[in-house]
């Protein structure tokens, strides 16, 4: 919690408070009049982040209404930056970029070679959402996106070292807006369909934790409901057993079976009510974009299929100290090693380049991505 305390101590701060740090985990606020009415909070005030509070604290949690406090101060001041770093202090190239490439460009039936590594500018686009999971339980998380608009690449690897090295930034060397010139190179629908698509796979993984747990309370009420409902059919089947040993009526008997019938139907009524419990929907909301303009050492590449050759470019990012990882076009998956298709080079990884369903087949389903070239099964989801 200790980066939302910071957060919310720079927010503090900027809108005129003033804020000491007390331990455990918490801040001394004192508010002007301004911020106590769009906070609701009094004059002086101590603000508690971690599972242990300082002395008259209130807890500041993702999951309490403090967020949509802060956030209705801030209307809409900050949800979009434009930034430029220059090269300042950044850390130099590896002596032996060739090792990089290798880790990289792990492919099964095409080569590469490296034409080039010159020094270039290039931009990313860091998407911040609010993740909301609610089932049984709730849960709010952050979730960044983060992408090179010059190639496409997701750079998950810069965000934790983007995100520290601004906020070690003094005022004094603060990044300047960028140049208007720089045009941005992706426009909104491009950003959205982007979103679109590597959006609900980072959500599964970002809430695994959190889906995991829920299954496991499910589990168990599943597992107490089927022993609970299997006595009471044992039961009942007993009973219908001995009146037909001793010979009843056929009525007797009726209402046994219309008791074995009602506790399956009570059993079935009851893993419906569960299902429904433990159902669990997310809803995630864009609360800032920053658009990035930053120095890069830029490794061009060439791929080699057959007599068909491709040009591609990674980046070396001095921020995160690492080169840009290759990504599956068509599923974004990170696996390797890569396979390179026939028909426009696409990199995806082996379960993009499978056989078909239907005739066998195989085909790129980034070419070809709702149904098989040949015989148009459609067995790959758009």
């Amino acid at each position: 919690m200790s980066d939302f305390r910071g957060i919310v101590s720079s927010i503090l701060t900027a809108e005129g408070a003033i804020v000491e740090q007390v331990e455990p985990e918490g801040i001394e606020v004192l508010a002007p009049e301004p911020l106590q009415k769009a906070l609701s909070i009094p004059e002086w005030t101590r603000m508690g982040f971690g599972l242990e509070l300082p002395d008259q604290a209130v807890r500041v949690t993702l999951e309490s209404d403090w967020t949509e406090r802060i956030g209705g101060l801030l209307g809409d001041r900050g949800r979009f930056l434009v930034i430029s770093l220059d090269r300042n202090s950044f850390s130099k190239l590896p002596s032996d970029p060739e090792r990089l490439i290798r880790h990289e460009m792990v492919m099964d039936n095409a080569t590469y070679r490296l034409k080039e590594i010159v020094e270039e500018r290039t931009r990313y686009l860091l998407l911040t959402f609010r993740l909301t999971a609610v089932s049984d339980e709730k849960r709010d998380d952050i979730l960044h996106l983060c992408l090179n608009e010059s190639n496409g690449t997701m750079a998950d690897d810069l965000v934790d070292p983007l995100l520290s090295y601004l906020n070690s930034l003094k005022a004094g060397n603060a990044p300047e807006p960028e140049d208007d010139d720089f045009l941005a190179l992706w426009g909104a629908q491009k950003v959205r369909d982007f979103v679109k698509r590597t959006l609900p796979g980072r959500i599964r993984t970002r809430l695994s934790p959190f889906l995991a747990g829920m299954e496991r309370r499910m589990g168990r009420d599943m597992d107490r409901l089927y022993a609970y409902h299997t006595d009471l059919r044992h039961e009942a089947a007993k009973r219908l057993e001995d009146k037909k040993q001793k010979g009843l009526g056929e009525d007797e008997l009726k209402k046994e079976r219309m008791r074995l019938d009602a506790i399956e139907r009570e059993y079935h009524a009851k893993i419906a009510d569960l299902q429904r419990k433990y159902a669990m929907t997310v809803e995630f909301d864009l609360i800032q974009a920053l658009r990035l303009t930053m120095p890069v050492y830029r490794f061009r590449l060439l791929i080699m299929r057959r007599k068909e050759k491709r040009n591609i470019h990674l980046d070396w990012n001095p921020v995160s100290k690492k080169l840009e990882s290759l990504f599956c076009e068509r599923c974004l998956s990170s696996l390797k090693p890569y396979w390179v298709c026939d028909d426009n080079l696409h990199l995806i990884c082996p379960s993009c380049i499978s056989p078909c369903s239907s005739c066998g087949k195989t085909y790129c389903r980034a070419c070809h991505p709702t149904k098989c070239p040949k015989c148009g099964h459609r067995s790959y989801s758009s």
